[in-house]
C-alpha cells in the first residue's frame, strides 16, 4: 500500500449491520486517523443501538481546504482562520473526519438492508499505523472497496487513486 498525499477518498462497504460491529469498524478508523493527523483531536464515534442511527448522509457540501489556513490574502490571524475551519468542519451530526484531497472532509455512512458503506478520506487511514486493517479482517466480515468494486465508485466523491486496503497483492 503506498500514500499518495494528492489522493482524496476510499469508498468500503462493510458486510455488516450489527451495531456493535460498526462501532468497532468505525472507531478504528476514528483511531487511526487520530495516529495520522492530530489536525482532527481524539474522534469518538457514538454508541447507538441500531445500524441506522450510524447513517451520515452527504450534506452536499464540502468542510474546508487546509489551503485556506494558509491564504495569505486573507489577513486574519492563523487562530482564528482554523477555529473557522474547525468550526465549519465538525457540523453537527457528523460520526468521523478525516483529511481528503479536496476538503471533503466529512466522512459517509450509508447502511443498506445488509452492509453499510463508508467513504472516507484516504490520506489519514494510509499508513495503517494502528493495525486498523487487520483488525477489521481479524472480525472475519466481508470488505469490498471502491478500487475493485464497480459498484462502489459510483458512490465516491473523487479519485480513490488506486489504493486497495483489503485485497491481498
Amino acid at each position: 500500500m503506498d500514500l499518495n498525499p494528492n489522493c482524496s477518498e476510499a469508498v468500503f462497504r462493510f458486510h455488516t449491520v450489527d451495531p456493535e460491529k460498526m462501532h468497532y469498524i468505525l472507531q478504528a478508523i476514528a483511531d487511526e486517523v487520530c495516529a495520522n493527523n492530530d489536525f482532527w483531536g481524539r474522534q469518538f464515534v457514538p454508541k447507538y443501538k441500531t445500524a441506522k442511527e450510524y447513517e451520515t448522509p452527504y450534506g452536499g457540501k464540502p468542510s474546508y481546504s487546509q489551503e485556506s489556513l494558509w491564504d495569505k490574502t486573507e489577513e486574519k490571524p492563523f487562530e482564528e482562520k482554523l477555529a473557522e475551519a474547525q468550526a465549519k468542519s465538525y457540523p453537527k451530526g457528523s460520526l468521523l473526519y478525516a483529511c481528503a484531497g479536496l476538503g471533503d472532509n466529512e466522512a459517509i455512512v450509508r447502511v443498506n438492508d445488509h452492509n453499510f458503506t463508508l467513504n472516507i478520506g484516504n490520506n489519514d487511514i494510509t499508513p495503517n499505523k494502528t493495525g486498523w486493517i487487520e483488525k477489521i479482517k481479524a472480525m472475519g466480515i466481508k470488505v469490498d472497496e471502491a478500487e475493485t468494486d464497480e459498484s462502489l465508485q459510483k458512490l465516491a466523491r473523487d479519485c480513490t487513486c488506486g489504493i486497495t486496503y483489503f485485497t491481498e497483492g
